[in-house]
């Protein structure tokens, strides 16, 4: 398989373009540097509690994303069985 690769007649030229630095990008991450910072200078006694804050924050948001999905998945059905129910009722 490895050896068809290689004996492949048709040689692609790959062609490389330059990414482009935007502000917000630039922005967002001096903003996660100096948060980073910030969290270093907790105090150790005081790390433990804002980890687990944090955590918790992080978990609720991924819930939230969950079941949102879930909640479209459904709405989505429902409405495909309304119109189903249209459709048999004609």
């Amino acid at each position: 398989m490895l050896a068809c690769r290689l004996s492949d007649p048709v040689k692609r030229e790959s062609e490389v373009t330059p990414g482009k630095v935007r502000s917000s990008d630039a922005k967002e991450n001096a903003e996660r540097e100096e948060k980073r910072l910030a969290e270093m200078m907790i105090p150790k006694k005081k790390q433990r509690l804002y980890r687990k804050i944090m955590h918790a924050k992080k978990k609720v948001a991924q819930e939230a994303r969950i079941f949102a999905e879930k909640r479209r998945l459904h709405d989505r059905k429902q409405k495909q069985k309304s119109k189903k129910k249209i459709a048999d009722a004609l």
